[in-house]
């Protein structure tokens, strides 16, 4: 506080100086005026905060999936993520079109990242989401996928579960059969809002994120990221990388800051990278990435055992699946 008053008071007396007209004015001006960083230091006022977002959404794009599927994901996503939440796509492939994001022209954080994925593994969601997901800016982290369709609650549900919990994703979620790709989802979007869920059921299977431990959509506390490393980035390709990302969450986190939470599930769009749709060239990246995994674990023995304990039993009424 003295130091302060002393700079103003110098400051004050070397302005006078100035306006004085003294030949000798800029000299003796220069020796009255305290230094730069002793009034940066001793400033009166302290630099106001970074206004940030309280949310982040990732919405990823990859080349495998069609630009219908695309639209169709942006299409359900885009009404839900309030305006003053950041939004970041992220296109693997550099496929993408920025006419699909008009939806977030008015969004007050929005941008536009693509790598052109030369490499294999470029490709894989451990290389884009570990580049991308340090770039956001929020707390409060979302994964999207454009191969998927969301329910109108969707983003709503994630936040309730954000409220108390540290990790937070779908119990489950419904894998379309090879004809409900993006045309067939375009066709039916009237039964998107509001969300048909017997009619998508009639032609999906179910899939629980949570008993086979693959959360291929979630949104996470950004410290806990930070925490834990992201994605390990030696499991890429096809496989086993969110399995394994998994069990590092339920280790780097209590269980009642970890919610699978229930209600209206994600659909999934077939499309060209499909397993349906690829079976040959899809068996053989899914051995490829057992095997990363098999070394990872120690052996064929070690990727047996966790084979064994892979699947977890349904979470009871109550906690935080189905209800």
């Amino acid at each position: 506080m003295i130091i302060r008053l002393i700079n103003s008071m110098r400051c004050t007396i070397a302005s006078r100086i100035l306006s004085a007209r003294h030949p000798w004015r800029y000299g003796l001006a220069r020796r009255i005026s305290p230094d730069t960083t002793s009034l940066i230091r001793h400033r009166p006022r302290k630099p106001p905060a970074l206004q940030l977002p309280l949310r982040s959404h990732l919405i990823y794009h990859q080349s495998s999936v069609d630009s219908q599927a695309a639209l169709n994901s942006i299409q359900t996503l885009a009404s839900q993520i309030p305006q003053d939440d950041e939004v970041l796509f992220l296109d693997i492939g550099a496929t993408g079109d920025p006419e699909w994001l008009s939806p977030f022209s008015s969004h007050e954080w929005f941008s536009w990242s693509a790598c052109r994925a030369l490499h294999i593994e470029q490709q894989s969601y451990t290389f884009g989401l570990n580049a991308a997901m340090g770039s956001l800016k929020a707390k409060s982290l979302f994964v999207w996928r454009t191969d998927y369709v969301y329910p109108p609650d969707m983003v709503s549900r994630y936040q309730r579960a954000l409220e108390t919990a540290l990790f937070a994703a779908p119990y489950g979620v419904l894998i379309g059969q090879p004809h409900v790709d993006s045309g067939f989802v375009r066709s039916h979007t009237d039964r998107l809002s509001p969300f048909d869920e017997s009619f998508w059921r009639a032609c999906a299977s179910p899939l629980s994120l949570y008993e086979t431990q693959d959360p291929a959509l979630f949104a996470i506390d950004r410290e806990l990221w930070r925490n834990i490393g992201g994605l390990n980035h030696s499991l890429w390709g096809y496989g086993w990388q969110f399995a394994e990302f998994a069990a590092r969450v339920r280790t780097a986190a209590p269980a009642s800051k970890i919610n699978y939470f229930s209600g209206l599930p994600p659909v999934h769009q077939t499309h060209r990278g499909s397993n349906m749709h690829q079976p040959a060239d899809r068996a053989r990246e899914a051995e490829m990435g057992r095997r990363r995994f098999c070394d990872f674990l120690g052996g064929e023995h070690a990727y047996e055992a966790y084979r064994l304990k892979q699947v977890l039993p349904p979470q009871k009424k109550g906690e935080n699946g189905p209800t």
